[in-house]
């Protein structure tokens, strides 16, 4: 039984750190969007320029930096409801892993005490025996 519990906590501590590392991910990519949103403000439409807008270049040239600036501000708005997604998971994550880790500090309160109550009538019971 001792080994399924640690098997459990082994998982849900993996999770948090993988979810962290996918808001990570998703962060540098807003803040990627974020400065190309900001460079492309103002400029003629050239998405030759812009590796992120590949989408835009298959427009050719009826492209406008208004539309440039809507799929960039729509990809942002994407980039930014992933990370809200992937951070409601983590908080889920993270209630889930307190929950255990209260369980299994309850089972170690009580296999200790088991182990002491074992130890004093293990004493009593030699007590006896050397008294008789």
């Amino acid at each position: 039984m001792c080994e399924e519990i640690k098997a459990v906590v082994q998982k849900h501590s993996q999770s948090p750190r993988h979810s962290k590392d996918d808001l990570n991910r998703l962060n540098q990519a807003i803040q990627q969007l974020t400065v190309e949103v900001d460079g492309t403000k103002g400029q003629p439409c050239e998405p030759e320029r812009s590796r992120g807008l590949a989408a835009l270049k298959a427009e050719g040239p009826s492209c406008s930096a208004k539309d440039k600036l809507d799929w960039l501000d729509a990809a942002l708005q994407r980039a930014k409801q992933g990370v809200a997604r992937q951070l409601q998971e983590y908080q889920e994550l993270m209630t889930v892993k307190l929950g255990l880790d209260v369980e299994i500090a309850t089972y170690h309160k009580l296999l200790e005490e088991g182990r002491l109550e074992m130890g004093l009538a293990a004493r009593s019971v030699g007590k006896d025996t050397v008294e008789a």
